[in-house]
């Protein structure tokens, strides 16, 4: 196994993460490769703008169209595709790049620029791309089949067998090409709106000292994973000051994303009533009863996850727990424990990975000595934490906030779990490895076992023990509650929007009752800005970024469940899981690689056996403390 590339050498801090290199990706938006892209693209735009409107000519006989009659047209959408891809290719690499700039430095006026022109010039593309992919969806089965069949188009067969699903809710083309022109300076403008304000607001924390210090969100939200319960409840304080002040604000960007998405589905409903969980569930790749089923069983098991959070507030010493201490970490037993060291935690990560597979242990180091995690704390950064992939390169990338605490080390594992699932699929192409939340949060999930599972194993002592199951109740709490009411705010806000615009007291109400419905009396307080500082409400391409969550950490309990029984064969089954997961619907994955039905609740009630196995042994070291 390799060994660890030591970011932090020569650096004043051994505690705070490292900073990323993306200059094997982009020198700067003034290189010469990121302008020579740029170049690209538009070339590539131009030249789909004639052909995409030869294409779309087509278009009203697209329902009646034979192979055989029209092999000029399939030679152009063959075209058409190939060049489409290496757009997309570009535009996504380029997008990335800007991302990650305004990520770690949220000011940056070029990175803003870039990704504004990108999503204009993107909406360009789509409108040229209409055409065909209206014929693709609209066409007979004997036309797809050929065109599926052309050099090297099987690659889009799965994808595009997708969309023709949705041919039932396709508008007529200038419609499609309207909504795309419009989307840039609408639709996705809000999101990066959400990402303009959280980028450069300040929070006040008043410290229990005394003192007040002005920082960023994303370094004050590293402070409600600090070991001080004062400390957490004025970071608390000051986030959810900080989000009223610009409430209206976030109010407008979430009535706008969920108008928008309305109008559009009520367009869409001239054959058939297109549901507001319906795209979700398209890009989830679940059917309805798959989520239901799921919800239900989380519903069920509430007091599991309540349980979890009252034990926790016995050790605390406490009635109950507030929302400030959702994310604390356990109580220390004695002395105060040491904050992790960077170099330490991701070494530990690497023997955790290499348990599973020396390779997954070779990926870590591989990703340490590319410098291609970003785990610093400074202003300017978004909260949050993220893996991201260049899809010229396929090299995957990990953003985070790196303080030391245990939480944190358990999403640099997570995140990590993300960028394994990626490159392990590095050599599929594209078309075929967009897989859907679902099932890439069972990669990420399962990593954050495994590092679970090594760390019991090495756990010296009382203090360490118990700060392992308390992570396992924090999970539990999280994934039973904490998401399910994130849904449970989302549904019912997307219902009732439907009869007018919600007001920044709507939203705190809306929240109030969700948290209520799921924590019950579990916690002291509910978070009514919840709606407000949580990124995953504010996203434009996604909606519903919430169910995903507690689908991957029960699914991935399942898939590890079958460690010991394969036994050296097991890295070999868990990376081939992955690498169909862009190009299969998750009913039909879970069905080949685990041979369960998961639209059923046996499964998943077997999972939930194993949190309730970790929150008795939880119990168990309350009690004995």
């Amino acid at each position: 196994m390799k060994t660890l590339y030591n970011h932090n050498a020569g650096s004043q801090s051994s505690i705070e993460g490292p900073s990323w290199d993306l200059s094997s990706e982009y020198a700067g938006f003034d290189s010469p490769a990121f302008s020579g892209d740029l170049s690209k693209f538009e070339q590539i735009i131009a030249s789909l703008a004639s052909l995409g409107t030869a294409i779309s000519n087509y278009v009203p006989e697209a329902a009646s169209l034979d192979p055989l009659k029209h092999k000029e047209l399939l030679d152009q959408c063959k075209e058409f595709a190939e060049l489409y891809e290496s757009a997309m290719v570009l535009r996504i690499n380029m997008g990335t790049y800007a991302n990650c700039v305004l990520s770690t430095d949220g000011g940056n006026a070029d990175a803003k620029r870039i990704r504004g022109m990108l999503v204009e010039k993107t909406a360009v593309l789509n409108s040229s791309a209409a055409g065909m992919f209206l014929i693709m969806k609209l066409c007979p089965d004997s036309f797809f089949d050929a065109f599926c069949n052309l050099p090297n188009m099987h690659r889009f067969r799965f994808t595009l067998s997708q969309d023709r699903k949705l041919r039932n809710r396709t508008l007529p083309l200038d419609v499609e090409k309207t909504l795309n022109t419009m989307s840039p300076s609408g639709y996705t403008a809000w999101g990066d709106l959400y990402d303009n304000l959280t980028g450069t607001l300040t929070v006040t924390v008043k410290k229990p000292d005394g003192t007040t210090q002005e920082m960023g969100l994303a370094s004050a939200a590293t402070l409600l994973k600090q070991p001080d319960r004062a400390l957490r409840e004025a970071a608390w304080r000051g986030i959810n000051a900080a989000m009223q002040t610009h409430e209206e604000s976030f109010a407008a960007i979430l009535n706008s994303l969920a108008g928008w998405r309305h109008a559009e589905a009520e367009l869409r409903s001239y054959k058939e009533k297109v549901h507001f969980l319906d795209t979700s569930l398209f890009q989830s790749r679940i059917t309805r009863n798959t989520l239901d089923t799921l919800i239900s069983v989380l519903k069920e098991n509430r007091e599991l996850g309540r349980k979890a959070l009252k034990l926790q507030a016995k050790l605390y010493k406490v009635d109950r727990l507030g929302p400030w201490d959702i994310l604390a970490p356990a109580p220390e037993l004695g002395k105060q424990a040491e904050p992790i060291p960077y170099s330490k935690g991701l070494e530990m990560v690497q023997r955790a990975y290499a348990s599973i597979g020396p390779a997954m242990g070779n990926f870590v180091a591989m990703m340490a000595e590319q410098k291609r995690i970003e785990g610093r704390v400074k202003d300017g950064k978004r909260p949050g934490a993220y893996c991201t992939e260049f899809a010229k390169t396929r090299k995957p990338y990990v953003y985070m906030t790196y303080k030391g605490a245990l939480s944190e080390l358990s999403t640099l594992s997570h995140e990590l779990g993300h960028a394994y699932h990626s490159y392990v699929m590095r050599d599929i192409p594209l078309m075929e490895a967009d897989y859907p939340m679902p099932l890439a949060e069972t990669a990420s999930t399962f990593a954050e076992t495994v590092l679970g599972d090594l760390l019991a194993r090495e756990a010296g002592d009382s203090s360490a023990l118990l700060e392992l199951a308390w992570s396992d109740a924090q999970d539990a709490a999280t994934f039973l509650l904490n998401i399910p009411a994130r849904f449970e705010f989302e549904y019912r806000f997307y219902e009732q929007r439907k009869q007018g615009i919600f007001t920044a007291e709507d939203f705190k109400r809306t929240m109030r009752e969700a948290w209520k419905e799921w924590y019950g009396d579990a916690l002291s307080d509910y978070d009514e800005y919840f709606w407000a500082s949580k990124l995953h409400f504010h996203i434009s391409g996604v909606s519903f970024y919430n169910y995903p969550y507690s689908f991957g950490y029960l699914f991935s309990l399942g898939v590890y469940a079958r460690r010991n029984d394969l036994g050296s064969k097991f890295h070999d089954a868990y990376v081939a899981l992955l690498r169909d997961t862009g190009r299969m619907e998750t009913e039909e994955l879970a069905q080949k690689h685990l041979g369960v039905d998961i639209t059923k609740p046996d499964f998943w009630r077997a999972s939930i056996k194993i949190v309730e196995e970790k929150v008795k042994r939880f119990e168990s070291i309350v009690s004995a403390l």
